[in-house]
Parts: C-alpha cells; sequence; structure tokens
C-alpha cells in the first residue's frame, strides 16, 4: 500500500534514452575509466569522477524538472477534415520553489499517431502555467480522440531524453470538409427555395413603388421619394417563397457498390456540407435527413453546427440485396 501511494505521488514511469550526444559522452567515460583502471593514474580516475558525476546529475536535475507538473488540452470550438485547427497544451509547475526547464510536450492521437504535435516550454516558474498551441490537421470527419500527453525533456546536458506518457482523454468532433466548389445554391441564384418569387406580399425584395391608399402601413412609406414626387409612395415588395430546404443524403452502401463507393459518398457529404451552408447564409432553414436520422432544423440566425455535427456522425450502413435507395446516388434535393 506504501509503495502504490508513493508511485502516485511520483506519477507514470519514466523512460530513458540516449541522445546521439550521450553516447558518445558514455563511450569516452567508459574509455576513461578503462585507461584509469590499467594505468593506476589519479589524474584519469579524477577526470573519470568528473564524468560519472555529471551522469548522475544529469539524472536528478531531468528528474526534477518532470516532477509536480500537470498537463492539460483545449481543444478548438470548430473542426473541419482537411482545414488546420490549434489545439492548446498547458503546462503548470507545482513545484513551490523550483522552476522546470526545457520541457518538451508531445500531443498523441492514439497508438498509429505518426506525432509531431510538438511544443516546447523554455522556463516554467514555481506555480506558474504556460500555455503552447500547435496545428493539427484532422485527415477524416468523425470523432478524433487524443489519448495521452508525452512530457519528455533533455535538461541540462542533452545526453539523456527522459520522459513520461501521462493518460489525458479527450474528444474532437471533427466536420466534414466543406467542399470549395461554388454549390447549386450559388450558380443558380435566380431559382431554389430561397428566391423571390414574382407576387406581391410580404418579403425581402422590392418590386417597385406605387401611391399610398387607406390603409398601408405606415412602415412601408418611401419618405425620401415622398418627398420628391410631392406625393406619398410607397414600397411594393415581392412575396418570399417557402425557405425551407431539405438536403438528403443516403448513408446506406448498396451490395453491388464499386471500390470508389466510399470516396464519392465522402465527395457527396462535403457538397452537402457546402451546400447547407450557402443556403443557411442566404437566410433559408435548413435540415438534413439521412437514412437513420434527422438533423435539427436550424433557423437563420442560428448557428450551422448542428447540419455539420449530422454530417460528420454518418456512419456508412451495407444494404441488403434489393434495398431501395434512400436518394438517387450523388443527389441532393431540395424541399
Amino acid at each position: 500500500m506504501a509503495k502504490e501511494k508513493k508511485r502516485r505521488r511520483r506519477g507514470p514511469p519514466r523512460r530513458l534514452k540516449f541522445t546521439r550526444e550521450g553516447r558518445v559522452f558514455v563511450f569516452v567515460t567508459v574509455g576513461v575509466g578503462a585507461a584509469a583502471v590499467n594505468t593506476g593514474n589519479n589524474l584519469l580516475y579524477l577526470v573519470l569522477g568528473l564524468l560519472l558525476s555529471l551522469i548522475v546529475l544529469s539524472g536528478i536535475l531531468s528528474e526534477l524538472v518532470l516532477r509536480s507538473v500537470r498537463v492539460g488540452r483545449q481543444l478548438p470550438r470548430r473542426a473541419f477534415a482537411g482545414t488546420p485547427c490549434l489545439v492548446e497544451l498547458s503546462l503548470l509547475n507545482l513545484k513551490r520553489r523550483l522552476p522546470s526547464y526545457s520541457v518538451e510536450l508531445e500531443d498523441v492521437a492514439g497508438p498509429d499517431d505518426e506525432g509531431g504535435r510538438r511544443v516546447w516550454f523554455l522556463k516554467v516558474g514555481p506555480g506558474e502555467t504556460q500555455l503552447r498551441a500547435y496545428s493539427r490537421t484532422p485527415a477524416r470527419r468523425g470523432w478524433l480522440r487524443l489519448t495521452q500527453l508525452r512530457v519528455r525533456t533533455r535538461y541540462p546536458f542533452g545526453l539523456f531524453e527522459k520522459w513520461r506518457v501521462i493518460d489525458v482523454e479527450d474528444a474532437l468532433l471533427v466536420f466534414p470538409k466543406v467542399d470549395d466548389a461554388p454549390s447549386v445554391a450559388q450558380l443558380r441564384a435566380e431559382t431554389g427555395p430561397d428566391a423571390p418569387s414574382r407576387r406581391l406580399g410580404p418579403g425581402a425584395e422590392v418590386a417597385g413603388l406605387r401611391d399610398y391608399v387607406a390603409g398601408d402601413d405606415a412602415r412601408s412609406i418611401h419618405w425620401r421619394r415622398s418627398a420628391s414626387l410631392g406625393r406619398v409612395v410607397v414600397r411594393e415588395r415581392q412575396r418570399d417563397e417557402a425557405r425551407k430546404l431539405t438536403l438528403v443524403v443516403d448513408e446506406g452502401r448498396p451490395a453491388d457498390a464499386s471500390e470508389g463507393w466510399e470516396e464519392a459518398f465522402e465527395a457527396l457529404v462535403s457538397r452537402t456540407a457546402r451546400r447547407a451552408a450557402d443556403a443557411h447564409e442566404r437566410g433559408a432553414a435548413v435540415e438534413i435527413v439521412s437514412r437513420y436520422g434527422t438533423s435539427p432544423l436550424v433557423l437563420a440566425g442560428q448557428p450551422p453546427d448542428p447540419l455539420w455535427r449530422h454530417l460528420a456522425l454518418l456512419e456508412i450502413v451495407p444494404l441488403e440485396d434489393g434495398a431501395e435507395a434512400l436518394a438517387v446516388r450523388g443527389e441532393v434535393t431540395a424541399a
């Protein structure tokens, strides 16, 4: 029980490896030791003691650097596949009097992560917290699970690299890549659910001006034009069409699907994300319908995150022979 408490107080076990300079230093130390034993020269024994003391001092100082530190991770609010985002790493030095020098943090997303997401702290004073950010580009949509942080140092002489692995689990939902190509809503601005109609009525588009008649809303009076014409005129507006867009995405994979079906499906998800963003910016209420669920209806002025979240969590489902498709392959339909 006492050993277990002591281990928890010290933290995860340390690991150690030689640097290139450290291997050379140890080789020289062994050579000096062999020469001192063979010759009995007191000067060589003195040099050997100095070299060995540097090795011991390196181990003690590196241990002080890694001890009593706390690490953390701050994820971005949004992340898109194929787009760089910033992840913040924090280091808190819990020691009361001693600073921590030359500390490196490496973020790990799992055993298959290639690494390279590192930040470096030159000096973290006693009781001080510092933040550093690195850029990560998620490869695919869905959940990105970050599991560990590696704390390492080569302080003080760079002879050895000592590190410890700390379990810090976080999950980042990666939204699908938003296709850069212009969507149908951009190419056909005069058509679609959010285009103005030719009928008169309440709406955002102005159809023209007419003389004021009793019963007209005073807010529709065009005061500047009325002053120039010498009579009261009001704005005539075009009635808006139903401003609702329903995007259909079928995640069912047919039994006879070709090899490139998954790549085509991901491209469809990316185009749908672009179409949803464009329609939402134009003031339409947007929802996404898939085979096994429907996203919330996002009204104009609300964040489009629920739409991207629904697309990010879509999972491909194999279909049996003869199963009907929810939508024509590669088609995005509006209603």
